[in-house]
């Protein structure tokens, strides 16, 4: 994707999506939307690959709501386990909290507190073959992050397991493009509605750059 002109700012972002409660798409249908063309992804590109085992590894927000809803899609079809990095009490949006809750059987639901905790799980970026970065969104700003998500972005990079990023990879911030010692190298980075400002230009944390729409309009 090299159309400049297509590229936004995260305010630019939240703007739109403001303007999309006016038309009757709120947060809960976008994070749907979101979540589904994500998984729409991962099974156009992944479905032929050995067991089709999938790792989400989310954070507390609404990046990590989006992965839950990409879990719930892919649960019937794929061997899928979920690392939230932190307590399920702690998620910070109604709707992300509401992914979760939805989330059973089959898939695996895990809950990582803390540092020595997520290490414990370290075999499951082993296990994967396709590893879902949902931990950080355009929220949050580029630069030092803190653990557990360190450690989470350090094991997502060192597996074997293909990569995929939910709008922006984890530890790149999203207006600028800086990117700190922990930042996911992502091999494709599925960018909702039009890709932020801060992955023009790279390449090595983005991979394949594939904007899909989420229903909001121009």
């Amino acid at each position: 994707m090299d159309d400049s002109s297509r590229y936004i700012t995260p305010q630019e972002m939240r703007k739109a999506e403001a303007r999309a409660r006016s038309y009757g798409l709120d947060e809960a249908a976008l994070m749907e939307n979101a979540g589904r063309a994500v998984a729409g992804i991962i099974e156009e590109r992944y479905a032929g690959a050995g067991g089709r085992k999938l790792l989400v590894v989310c954070g507390l927000g609404n990046n990590g709501g989006d992965g839950l809803v990409a879990a719930r899609h892919m649960g019937g079809r794929w061997r899928v386990r979920v690392l939230l990095l932190g307590r399920a009490s702690e998620i910070r949006t109604r709707e992300a909290s509401e992914s979760w809750g939805r989330l059973g059987p089959p898939v695996e639901k895990i809950e990582v507190q803390d540092r020595p905790a997520l290490l414990s799980h370290s075999d499951s970026f082993a296990w994967a073959e396709v590893i879902l970065d949902s931990i950080l969104g355009t929220g949050v700003k580029g630069g030092e992050v803190r653990e557990p998500v360190a450690t989470a972005i350090g094991l997502i990079n060192a597996s074997e397991a293909a990569k995929v990023a939910i709008d922006i990879p984890s530890g790149l911030d999203p207006l600028g493009g800086e990117a700190g010692s922990a930042t996911v190298r992502a091999d494709v980075t599925v960018t909702l509605h039009r890709p932020k400002t801060g992955l023009r230009g790279k390449d090595e944390y983005t991979g394949e750059l594939i904007a899909v729409p989420i229903g909001i309009r121009e």
